[in-house]
This record gives C-alpha cells, sequence and structure tokens, in this order.
C-alpha cells in the first residue's frame, strides 16, 4: 500500500516537472513510474529474502523495518536520480 503510494507521487512529481521543463508530461510519467518500481521489484526480489532471513534469526527491530520497507527507499533515490539525470535543474526544473 505505502509503495503503491509512493509510486503514484513520484509520477505526479514527474509530471508536474515535464510540464515545468516545457517537456511532454505522459512520458515522464511513465519514465517516473518504471524508474520507481524496476529498482523496488529488484530490491525485493533479490535483497529482502535474505534480510527476512537474518530477522527471524535476529529478532533485530531496525532490520524488521528495512525488510520491509527498505524497497520504497530504493525506489524513491532511484526516481530521484533519474529525474536530475533526465530533467535536470539546467534546464530550470525546480522542485515544487
Amino acid at each position: 500500500m505505502v509503495g503503491g503510494i509512493a509510486a503514484i507521487l513520484i509520477a505526479i512529481w514527474f509530471y508536474r516537472s515535464a510540464l515545468a521543463a516545457g517537456k511532454s508530461p505522459l512520458p515522464w510519467v511513465f519514465v517516473g513510474f518504471v524508474s520507481y518500481y524496476l529498482p523496488a521489484l529488484l530490491w525485493t526480489m533479490l535483497v529482502t529474502p535474505d534480510l527476512r532471513d537474518m530477522v527471524e534469526h535476529s529478532q533485530s527491530a531496525v532490520l524488521a523495518i528495512v525488510a520491509r520497507f527498505g524497497y520504497i527507499v530504493v525506489g524513491i533515490l532511484c526516481a530521484t536520480l533519474v529525474r536530475a539525470k533526465a530533467l535536470g535543474k539546467s534546464e530550470g526544473v525546480t522542485d515544487e
């Protein structure tokens, strides 16, 4: 649920950024969506199973939180990097 909300907010962010840069917004919504979901999916498939195994053995609350919500942080970071690289601040795009 939280991951889906984050994906929607990222898509809106890319849409508004593309409009501000004078670019076609719909392709950028797709780029934002994919730049969030692909890393989040890879994290979930490759890292989360090992983290959950570690949580079962250590009972660490911090590790449990990372295992549960780490994919969201990874997805947001990757989407932010893609936006910075693709739309760029040099084109006058500002965070609103």
